[in-house]
């Protein structure tokens, strides 16, 4: 029974990777047929012979070929691109001279062209070559590829807005710590209903927006409030990392719909979680646990209706067990789900859970205090006058780990004596919300340097948390820690500053003082005795504050995963290395749960067939500007690292099949816009640069010196052949290493 059910898994597994395949297979030829069927089309127009219409190159003449008339078409071997030929032409143009030679015929005949060449001879071809023609009908037969990609483009749009094009709203699930979002007070549910002069911007818009944005104007915008449904205009103003895009911190949107496959991460609270309603003995063994599909619908009998109210619930409660309802879908005699009209399951069942605190998993390191980075606009902390730079010294009189000789001895050596009556910067969030959750103020100490004086001075500040509504999924790398109680970001340093007693690092060397500059993380084999995923490496140290993300990382993470640190002690150039196994914290809690939510998706289709056409228009405007935008900024704004070749575009065009035909015609769209604009560059080799010598011979009245377009086709020919092996590694090194 079990061998026949995974039989049926693995062939409907199989079916579903062959039609992908297929469907991306048909599309990518898609896209280069309609571009050599521009050439094609265009050159028979002008009276040109065409002798071969190529799908694909036939490389050592292997090919599936048949002749119609006087053409040969076929598909070629190599299934990367394809070429039109045509009598007399030649895509090297130092050839010409050569296909002068080949084209000429007797000048007594009535099928005789004269033309001139490079040296000023004067030759005779024929008629229906393609050298015979003049110089803007050859330009018309170059550029028609072109153009044909860009007609075509806007033909998928059309067609994929007729049919209903599925995408991700700008919905805010939450905010990056410190991020533009963040700081602007951006919260979950959040909508930008405005990006610029785009009315109902897609997720994939804002990310291409604020990737080529104005880095000093930013994005002028409008939010949808969550909270009360007003729209207010804010301007985004995107923040760049080294050798990283430009980013503003907004999360995906979610559901609550718990994701298909891995609804909820093995190793967190939520996969153990008890069924409280019905009795588990009312229901199969392997129903009594949280189930892709399900959707949460209450968190301890409060309704939750969206994913606000259901982070909201989720801060309130960080440190209590919780009581999560889903609707489950019912399933009918066959088996199978009956949908209603607005797509969602007719009956369903409830089911209640119950889920205990999920423990912050530690290492028993409490590290220095670093400065705020960021104040969140109108927070308790702006409200009050807190600035980025300031550095909490204390809170409600206990000392926060910072740098400082007073909290260690002249040797530098472990205060782990005194870490009990220290606030750990890592856990001054949980504090702080749980002080909100009690109603009290807080009292903040804080050191200010005056602007040109090297000295600190001392501030108090009265502050009263406020409970916050939103919750931190992940911490990027090199983000700081958010405090959203009171609407503070600060960094993190990476050296330690005591060693807890009884924590996982207090029976290994590391001491108050030392300074981590690297971690590994190593996960455990598993029942196989196999490690399902290699180890992850991070760089620490002054410039790469990402404690707070190697923290993070090492949560809802299989018992037995541990940690390599690397650290520096004192003056000592030479690194030292422990390891050690993270483990739950005493009384310290995460609010997150372990629960993994499918996104947010919605459908625009046209109404009517007009509609379509100015949806399409726009699509393909869109993909032929940001094409334009990328190219200007790439090397400078947009790093090369995030160019991709043949691999990434596989990859890609089958992520958009997965989605359905619509999705994969608007990529296609897309990828008929990026070659159109790429080929019609002044390279030689491309269309563009075969453009480039056509205009100079219009202009002189013969070709080119052979020699120098011999010069300039080799150096197309070394820039793309270079760039093809760059992207084709940058493929490998994103999806094999």
């Amino acid at each position: 029974m079990l061998t026949d059910l995974l039989l049926a898994v693995s062939f409907d597994s199989l079916i579903w990777w062959i039609d992908v395949i297929v469907k991306v297979a048909v599309a990518l030829g898609a896209v280069v047929f309609v571009h050599e069927l521009g050439h094609f089309l265009m050159a028979k127009a002008c009276g040109v012979k065409v002798e071969k219409f190529m799908i694909g190159f036939d490389i050592g003449g292997y090919k599936l070929s048949r002749r119609w008339g006087e053409t040969l078409y076929g598909i070629g071997i190599l299934p990367l691109g394809g070429y039109v030929k045509m009598f007399g032409q030649d895509d090297d143009p130092s050839h010409i001279a050569e296909q002068m030679q080949k084209s000429q015929i007797d000048a007594a005949s009535l099928d005789a062209v004269p033309i001139t060449g490079p040296n000023g001879e004067t030759y005779y071809v024929d008629r229906r070559s393609y050298l015979a023609k003049s110089v803007p009908q050859r330009m018309a037969i170059i550029s028609a590829g072109v153009i044909m990609n860009v007609i075509f483009a806007f033909i998928f749009a059309v067609i994929a807005y007729g049919m209903g094009v599925k995408y991700l709203p700008c919905i805010v699930t939450e905010t990056m710590p410190g991020s533009p979002a963040w700081k602007l007070g951006l919260e979950p549910g959040d909508e930008i209903v405005r990006l610029g002069d785009r009315v109902d911007p897609t997720f994939l818009q804002l990310r291409g927006g604020v990737t080529l944005a104005d880095l000093e104007s930013g994005i002028p915008c409008q939010i949808r409030r969550a909270a009360d449904g007003k729209t207010v205009p804010m301007t985004l103003t995107p923040t760049q990392e080294a050798g990283e895009l430009a980013t503003v911190g907004v999360g995906v949107a979610q559901s609550l719909e718990l994701r298909d496959t891995e609804p909820v991460d093995e190793d967190s609270v939520a996969a153990s979680a008890r069924l409280v309603s019905p009795a588990e003995d009312s229901i199969k063994k392997d129903e009594a646990k949280f189930r892709g599909g399900d959707t949460v619908a209450s968190v301890n009998s409060v309704p939750v209706e969206n994913f606000r109210q259901y982070v909201a619930e989720l801060a309130k409660s960080a440190d209590k067990p919780l009581e999560i309802g889903v609707r489950r879908p019912l399933k009918d005699a066959d088996g199978n789900v009956v949908m209603g009209p607005d797509g969602k399951a007719e009956k369903t069942e409830l089911l209640t859970f119950e889920v205990q605190p999920q423990p912050l998993c530690e290492f028993g390191l409490v590290m220095e205090m670093g400065p705020i980075t960021a104040v969140q606009n109108d927070s308790p902390a702006d409200k009050a006058e807190m600035k980025k730079g300031d550095l909490i010294t204390q809170v409600d009189g206990k000392p926060i780990a910072l740098v400082g000789e007073s909290l260690r001895d002249s040797q530098g050596a472990s205060a782990a004596a005194d870490a009990a009556t220290w606030i750990d910067p890592l856990t001054l969030p949980e504090y702080l919300q749980r002080a909100a959750r009690e109603g009290r103020e807080v009292e903040f100490k804080v050191l200010r340097k005056a602007s040109g004086e090297t000295d600190r001075e001392e501030l108090s500040f009265r502050i009263k948390p406020v409970v916050p509504i939103a919750i931190h999924s992940e911490t990027p790398i090199g983000a700081p820690v958010a405090a959203d109680a009171v609407g503070i970001a600060y960094r993190i340093e990476n050296v330690v500053q005591a060693v807890a007693p009884s924590g996982p690092a207090a029976s290994t060397e590391i001491a108050a003082g030392d300074r981590v500059i690297g971690a590994r993380i190593i996960f455990p084999v598993d029942k196989k005795g196999k490690t399902p995923d290699p180890p992850v490496d991070v760089e620490l140290g002054p410039n790469h504050p990402n404690w707070p993300w190697l923290v993070d990382a090492v949560q809802f993470k299989p018992q037995g995963t541990r940690v390599e640190l690397r650290f520096l002690r004192g003056e000592s150039k030479e690194p030292r290395t422990v390891q050690l196994e993270p483990q739950p914290a005493d009384r310290i809690f995460i609010a997150r749960r372990g629960l993994v939510f499918e996104p947010i998706f919605r459908v625009r289709k046209a109404a009517t067939f007009s509609q379509a056409v100015r949806y399409g228009w726009e699509e393909t405007i869109e993909s032929l500007t940001m094409v334009f935008r990328f190219l200007q900024k790439l090397g400078r704004q947009v790093p090369f690292k995030m160019l991709g070749g043949p691999g990434t575009i596989a990859v890609a065009a089958g992520d958009a099949a997965s989605q359905g035909l619509s999705s994969l015609l608007i990529f296609l769209t897309m990828l008929s816009a990026n070659l159109a604009v790429i080929n019609f560059l002044p390279i030689p080799l491309l269309d563009g640069g075969h453009m480039v010598f056509l205009a100079y011979e219009g202009i002189r009245g013969r070709p080119a010196n052979e020699r120098f377009v011999l010069a300039m086709h080799m150096a197309g020919f070394v820039f793309i052949i270079s760039l093809m092996l760059f992207v084709i590694g940058l493929d490998i090194q994103r999806w094999i290493l």
